[in-house]
């Protein structure tokens, strides 16, 4: 998959290209890139992404995302994306007119041939551009249109905002039917102060990136690839209370039955079930029992 940007010096021809922020590559997301490669007959399929979604840009929102952008771009490679387009979020593009949008960046740099969009699309200034709008203008930029309808979970339009609600309520296995993916978190694994080794659990540790939205704070089952293969995994979501003073969050995940060293390895982290909140212990030992028990119930789970 080619990764570029929109400030590239680009001209694309022949496409089929889907456009919006993708935050999750969730099941609708996964629909309309289906959608495109069952139409594309041979032609390049384009995704053009925004960096961050135009209108927490306009309000300055910080909103955490449900991947981070090496997530998002690593999950469209795994679905056979060619181009990867990135528009940062930049008032000279958000000020473009639908026609403009259509003319200068989709016929022009993009050289599309089909667009493939969901019934809710908006784009161009103040979003007043829409799938009414597409659909007038087929001939007037030479393309088709192809309008995806939205795939549903328990009777509900699956969103960005409805898996982030799940998140944040720590409903992994709803997020996961909703991702139709596992959530994830993917790290370097840090040096840490090798507090899991002293209790015979020694941790991975991650910071997770600083635009990602996590679960609330506590243990999760997971299961860890690292190099190309997968383990089972226990991991805590927080601060450690009862070993930390800092207050900085932390993923550290025991790896059950692998005991190598990784410091310094990508691993990634998927998350399957909410075990417990986190919690501060009376002692070190009591800390210790209550991760086996959490190992046991992983193990069961």
């Amino acid at each position: 998959m080619q990764c570029i940007s929109m400030e590239d010096d680009i001209r694309i021809k022949n496409t089929i290209v889907t456009v919006g922020k993708f935050d999750g590559v969730h099941k609708g997301h996964e629909k309309l890139l289906e959608t495109m490669e069952e139409n594309a007959n041979g032609r390049q399929k384009v995704v053009l992404t925004f960096e961050t979604s135009p209108k927490a840009f306009l309000n300055h929102d910080a909103n955490k995302t449900i991947v981070t952008e090496m997530e998002k771009q690593m999950l469209c490679d795994s679905r056979n994306i060619d181009v990867y387009l990135k528009m940062p979020m930049k008032k000279e593009f958000l000020s473009y007119t639908p026609d403009e949008f259509a003319g200068k960046i989709l016929k022009e740099k993009i050289g599309v041939t089909t667009i493939v969009c969901g019934p809710d699309f908006r784009f161009g200034t103040k979003a007043s551009g829409d799938v009414e709008f597409l659909r007038k203008n087929q001939k007037t930029y030479g393309y088709s249109l192809i309008v995806v309808e939205k795939e549903q979970y328990h009777n509900r339009d699956i969103s960005s905002t409805a898996i982030r609600e799940k998140i944040l309520a720590g409903e992994m296995k709803e997020v996961n039917e909703m991702l139709g993916h596992p959530y994830m978190i993917i790290g370097k694994v840090e040096q840490g102060k090798k507090l899991g080794r002293t209790l015979g659990l020694p941790t991975a540790n991650i910071l997770p990136d600083e635009t990602k939205l996590l679960p609330p704070k506590g243990v999760y089952k997971t299961v860890v690839n690292v190099a190309g293969k997968r383990y089972q995994g226990i991991t805590n979501i927080g601060i450690n209370p009862t070993v930390e003073s800092e207050m900085q969050v932390k993923v550290e995940t025991h790896i059950l039955d692998y005991n190598a060293d990784i410091y310094n390895e990508i691993v990634q982290v998927e998350f399957y079930d909410f075990i417990r909140p986190e919690r501060t212990f009376e002692s070190v030992e009591e800390l210790k029992a209550q991760i086996e028990k959490d190992i046991e119930a992983c193990r069961e789970k």
